[in-house]
């Protein structure tokens, strides 16, 4: 009796023993999948969060304008009569682990997409209205750096012979030879900030598909065409596809944009991003309809614009992991075999005649 007692206790001993280790396996099977699961969340935040910025200051150099302006170190202000010299003086630093080859190239300011002057692009006279060119001014140079040398350049601007009317800012653009698409750094050069003869003025001027981080956009790029900086402008564009199946309502896809621009610089585009999201480009017709506001006035335009086939196959080839909308072969497959199917019926009735 005691034995069958004993053997009982055994075997109930070692059914909780088995149950306490399913308990603990389970606890730790469970710890693991959580963990797997924060592992896997915390990597798509990870990714969806590194994303590649459109313009970027070059790695290890540092530009430093030489000026005595305490209130405004980070940029030239240049005063003097018509026609004259003045000389500016740029500080470039090398201080990477392998020598550089910069190239300071003058030109105009213009807007980026998130409201910034920006000094990245060439800008001609004729551009956006302008009517003095920076670049028409002074020379561009090209430097070579060691590691952890500096060099002083100097800039000889000459005054257009013509009094400056309205807001004109100018600027060089520092970026390495050798590897031009790695980002850029600007420095500014406010030639003049006179009282504008003219409001600022909105219209719309093209629209370009881009690609921006392996990933179709198109951009509608509007003007700001007069001499005068734009402040805290609220600018919202609709865009759509504008052929026949959006016209009877099959398609009627809209894509719409709000952005507030902190400053618009002078006779500068102002380019307005729409993410395609993997689809790929579509030439043909777009409408384009928006609205711009802020303590200034209001602007409102609508255009018709165009892209390109060659326009849309540069850019589709470039992007990954695009997913094609197949509406337009459903459409003509199902035409097709609504026409096989009449003109069937309609052989059959024309036999029975």
């Amino acid at each position: 009796m005691v034995k069958k007692e004993t053997k009982e206790s055994q075997l109930h001993q070692d059914q909780i023993t088995h149950v306490t280790e399913d308990v603990v396996v389970a606890k730790m099977k469970s710890r693991k999948a959580l963990f797997i699961l924060v592992a896997i969340v915390a990597f798509i935040l990870a990714i969806l969060m590194n994303v590649d910025p459109v313009k970027a200051d070059i790695r290890s150099v540092s530009v430093t304008p030489l000026i005595d302006n305490a209130e405004m170190p980070d940029r030239f202000v240049v005063k003097g009569n018509p026609g004259s010299v003045t000389k500016l003086k740029l500080s470039v630093t090398n201080f990477g682990d392998m020598p550089i080859k910069l190239r300071v190239e003058p030109t105009n300011a213009t807007t980026s997409m998130d409201g910034k002057i920006d000094f990245s692009q060439n800008v001609e006279k004729g551009n956006y209205g302008l009517k003095v060119a920076f670049a028409d001014m002074t020379e561009g140079q090209t430097v070579k750096l060691k590691v952890n040398q500096t060099k002083d350049l100097t800039f000889a601007v000459r005054l257009p012979d013509d009094t400056l009317e309205g807001t004109v800012i100018g600027g060089f653009n520092v970026f390495d030879v050798d590897n031009p698409n790695d980002g850029s750094t600007g420095v500014g050069v406010y030639l003049n900030e006179g009282e504008p003869s003219t409001k600022g003025d909105f219209k719309i001027n093209d629209v370009t598909p881009k690609i921006i981080n392996e990933q179709p956009h198109i951009v509608v790029n509007l003007v700001n065409d007069k001499a005068v900086v734009l402040k805290n402008e609220t600018v919202q564009i609709r865009l759509k596809k504008n052929n026949w199946y959006n016209k009877l309502g099959i398609d009627s896809k809209e894509d719409i944009t709000d952005v507030t621009f902190a400053k618009i610089a002078p006779n500068s585009k102002i380019p307005l991003e729409f993410n395609q999201k993997q689809s790929p480009i579509q030439a043909g017709n777009y409408w384009v309809e928006g609205k711009a506001r802020s303590a200034s006035g209001t602007w409102n335009f609508k255009k018709n614009l165009t892209i390109t086939a060659e326009q849309a196959n540069s850019v589709n080839t470039k992007a990954k992991d695009l997913i094609y909308d197949k509406t337009v072969v459903y459409l003509l497959i199902i035409g097709v075999l609504t026409s096989l199917i009449i003109l069937i019926f309609w052989g059959i009735w024309y036999q029975r005649r």
